[in-house]
């Protein structure tokens, strides 16, 4: 009996290690009836460059202000946002590579995204919150 009861101690503990977090994102500068938005999770610089997020999440947004909870593991993430205005599941661009659609990125400043390094941030347990306004040009 003792040794059930100290095995299950030991898998309650694991579990609470690798647990999820629960993590708020704001969205701010949404269009409202302007298109879902996307939020893109990105785990790694790798993913990060082929622009091949993690976990994609869509919401309808109802407000300019939408706060959307995700569930995540303590770690490094950029998050990518994407208002797709023409619902045709991607960023639309110029010709001259400027986006035509509202965006936004972690730790973003200004309208130049900047690399993983600069746009990621850390999730934890006293971190459990981003706001990341949505831009357009």
């Amino acid at each position: 009996m003792r040794k059930i009861i100290l095995v299950l101690i030991f898998l309650f503990c694991i579990k609470n290690i690798y647990a999820d977090i629960p993590f708020n994102v704001e969205i701010r500068n949404i269009a409202v009836n302007g298109g879902t938005v996307y939020i893109g999770i990105y785990t790694d610089e790798e993913s990060f460059k082929k622009t091949k997020p993690g976990r994609i999440i869509a919401v309808e947004p109802k407000n300019a202000v939408l706060i959307q909870e995700i569930q995540l593991p303590e770690g490094e993430y950029v998050i990518g946002l994407l208002q797709d205005a023409n619902g045709n599941g991607y960023m639309d661009y110029s010709k001259f590579g400027i986006p035509k659609e509202p965006y936004g990125w972690s730790n973003m400043n200004g309208k130049i995204p900047g690399n993983f390094n600069q746009l990621k941030f850390r999730i934890n347990n006293q971190n459990n919150r981003i706001t990341i306004p949505l831009v357009k040009y």
